[in-house]
């Protein structure tokens, strides 16, 4: 693993407890020395023209698999990146063909209007927006088509278009930037699902929980058993109709899976992939799903989540959080390493089975909280069931007892 520091000795030895192998760790000043030893195979959070810069020097030495820089990161693989891409793979479901019939007459699903449209300047942008507002739909969201997380993006609840408005989207189109304007729907339930594309086709690896905050920012993913194969329970359970819900969940996600394993052929990509989706309530109270909102060629929060349930006892439920000090703070808590420590206290790790033990509850650190200076990630595992419940909160009595 490259790192720009090496984690302490304390850090690495709580995630030992918990019952994980530690890589061995390369700091990247040192990176150099990489190139006088055989790998097996390169794995950057994402391909990108800096990964490319940093690994290149490192192709020829690798033994698991063959690399340049021209097949890792290209401008076709660059367009996966787009939300404007994964619009239109969305709308391409939607519109039906001789593969995607029953998608193209499910009253349970978005409609074509839901999808968002690409636009280059500001009079493109403000003609859709006055589409979608002379439809009925007032609430807008304009995003960065290469926007991260839920950043880079601007709502439109405002019922005319302010000059700070106009002047943002200007700045964002300049240079060659494209923007999605899409309406605003309102959210019941955010999931992702998790794949993997290598020589033998794509692969699901699960489906994960999503929690976002109320601009759409990441906060935390959930992984309920029966994560690997299964469309989680509280999404099925949403619809009222048609009966077979979940049969028809499952068939429409197999039809995407089949249509974006042929994108992905097309332009040689390989690597891990994940899909954001997630249930909405439309105008009249009708529960909808869109199953594409966008795609991420690269590793996200649900593949580290997806991975972490591979050290849990089957059955539980896991539950991967980024903390900001904000929320630290607001649960009692001066600093990233009081607060990890209280609740390393109050739930410390335990691993059940043999002749590899798992984690069947606790908490634990996933960076070194003396080090954090952005956010703590951590990871629990419970046998709760309900509502997402953030370690903050949980937290936060503890402290108030405390004090």
């Amino acid at each position: 693993m490259l790192v720009n520091e090496k984690p302490s000795v304390e850090f690495l030895s709580g995630i030992k407890q918990a019952g994980f192998a530690l890589p061995e760790f390369v700091e990247l000043e040192n990176r150099a020395s990489l190139t006088s030893r055989k790998l097996g195979r390169l794995r950057p959070w994402g391909w990108g023209p800096d990964s490319v810069e940093l690994l290149e020097p490192i192709f020829a030495n690798l033994t698991g698999e063959q690399r340049t820089a021209s097949e890792s990161f290209n401008p076709e693989i660059a367009r996966l990146y787009s939300k404007a891409w994964s619009a239109a793979l969305l709308k391409t479901v939607l519109a039906g063909s001789s593969q995607f019939t029953s998608a193209a007459t499910e009253t349970w699903l978005c409609t074509e209007n839901d999808v968002g449209v690409a636009v280059n300047s500001l009079a493109e942008a403000l003609e859709v927006i006055a589409h979608i507002r002379h439809r009925g739909h007032n609430k807008i969201v304009v995003k960065e088509s290469l926007g991260l997380a839920g950043s880079n993006a601007m709502r439109l609840f405002e019922p005319e278009i302010l000059e700070a408005h106009r002047r943002w989207i200007t700045n964002a189109v300049a240079n060659g930037g494209q923007l999605v304007v899409e309406p605003w729907l309102e959210r019941v339930l955010d999931f992702s699902v998790q794949l993997e594309m290598a020589d033998e086709g794509l692969k699901l690896h699960g489906y994960t929980g999503l929690i976002k905050d109320a601009r759409g920012q990441f906060q935390a993913n959930v992984a309920l058993p029966g994560y690997q194969k299964k469309i989680p329970a509280n999404l099925i359970a949403l619809f009222t109709e048609p009966p077979d819900i979940a049969q028809r969940l499952h068939a429409l996600f197999a039809d995407i899976f089949a249509l974006l394993e042929a994108e992905l052929r097309r332009v040689n990509f390989s690597g891990p992939l994940g899909i954001d989706a997630f249930a909405y309530r439309d105008a009249a109270g009708k529960i909808r799903l869109k199953p594409i909102v966008e795609i991420n060629p690269r590793y996200t929060m649900g593949r580290v989540t997806v991975e972490l349930m591979k050290h849990v006892v089957p059955g539980s439920r896991g539950i991967f959080e980024l903390l900001g000090l904000k929320q630290i703070r607001a649960a009692g808590f001066g600093t990233f390493t009081e607060f990890a420590r209280a609740m390393v206290e109050k739930f410390p790790v335990q691993l059940k089975g043999e002749p590899s033990p798992r984690i069947s509850e606790g908490a634990f650190c996933l960076n070194d909280s003396a080090r954090a200076q952005v956010c703590l990630a951590v990871f629990q595992v419970t046998h709760a069931v309900g509502d997402f419940a953030s370690l903050a909160d949980l937290m936060a009595s503890s402290s108030s007892q405390r004090a």
